[in-house]
């Protein structure tokens, strides 16, 4: 039968092997934890690291903790080298910025502004220009003390200049616009001209051809010396209706230079159509009425009116189209 100091020995070292057992669970239960925040840890250096954009984090008194290595991807310049010369951030800002980046920084530090961002510009170490966004926010630990300030740097060169482009795309067609509406005043202007001088021929025209018809009428009641004379006036008002008092060709050449390629693409469409033809579509393109049309061509406005519509046929026109609208789209 076993002593006393042997049972207690015995109890002592089932006690201590106890002991032994939770002491190997802790540490097996510590060592899987450490492994889990090692891992944890690894995790998060990669996706920081790893981070697209150029991300940092500063202290109250503005100095950098932490910076990503994207930084050398916008920069040219890796996070050793800020951390070494921490000015370099300014440094590489565009002199016309580098006042307002120094502000925004100030400001975000001391909860001056919160939530806000701004645009600037850096020269990277090749000395491109690019055009950068920063955002900026405030951190702080779980017992609500202030770690400083988060901050991201996209580049958003390409955003603009797809804004340029577009910017000067609208300023390019606004330009276009309002070239198109000067060139289509200019065309107006000469054309009222044209049309001004055109129906001052047809008046002239018209009031020959009513002093010719008066004439005709009346000779035969005069004495045979004043008749010998009104003989004469009526011979050469018929030169003159002979002799047309503008020339067609000079005409043709102006009306060509205001509207360009007009008979070309008319008579490419109806190659049927006489000179004749041409002349009354650039008449009738002007806006003359058929009175005006009919004293610059010295007819009665009843045969201009016959020339309106065996031209409509000719162009194959229905009774809905209206012949002047036609024209000024040829």
């Amino acid at each position: 039968m076993p002593d006393d100091n042997s049972l207690i020995s015995a109890s002592r070292f089932h006690e201590l092997g106890k002991e032994l057992s939770e002491l190997k669970e802790q540490t097996y239960f510590l060592l899987n934890e450490n492994s889990f925040l090692r891992e944890e840890k690894e995790k998060y250096m990669l996706i920081s690291d790893y981070a697209m954009n150029w991300e940092f984090w500063i202290d109250p008194k503005g100095q950098f903790i932490w910076i990503s290595p994207s930084c050398v991807d916008l920069t040219g310049f890796t996070a050793n080298e800020f951390f070494q010369d921490p000015n370099l951030i300014y440094e590489i800002v565009y002199s016309d910025d580098v006042k307002r980046v120094r502000q925004f920084m100030h400001d975000s530090i001391n909860f001056m502004q919160i939530g806000q961002f701004i645009e600037f510009r850096i020269l990277t170490r090749t000395k491109q220009l690019r055009w950068c966004e920063m955002n900026s926010r405030a951190m702080f630990n779980k017992l609500g003390s202030y770690l400083g300030q988060r901050g991201v740097i996209h580049d958003i060169s390409r955003l603009k200049n797809a804004l340029g482009q577009i910017r000067e795309m609208s300023e390019s067609q606004v330009w276009e616009s309002r070239t198109k509406q000067k060139y289509r005043d200019e065309i107006a202007v000469k054309d009222r001209e044209m049309v001004s001088s055109l129906i001052r021929i047809a008046q002239k025209n018209e009031m020959v051809l009513y002093l010719k018809k008066n004439l005709t009428v009346i000779r035969p009641t005069l004495p045979p010396p004043t008749r010998s004379k009104v003989s004469e006036m009526i011979q050469k008002i018929d030169h003159h209706q002979r002799i047309q008092l503008f020339n067609w060709d000079d005409f043709k050449t102006h009306f060509e230079r205001v509207h360009q390629g007009f008979f070309e693409r008319l008579k490419g469409k109806y190659p049927i159509l006489t000179i004749k033809d041409q002349r009354l579509c650039a008449y009738i393109h002007l806006g003359l009425s058929t009175k005006d049309i009919a004293g610059l061509i010295n007819i009665t406005a009843e045969s201009a009116e016959i020339g309106r519509i065996r031209l409509r046929k000719k162009l194959d026109l229905e009774r809905s189209q209206n012949l002047a609208v036609f024209l000024q789209n040829i």
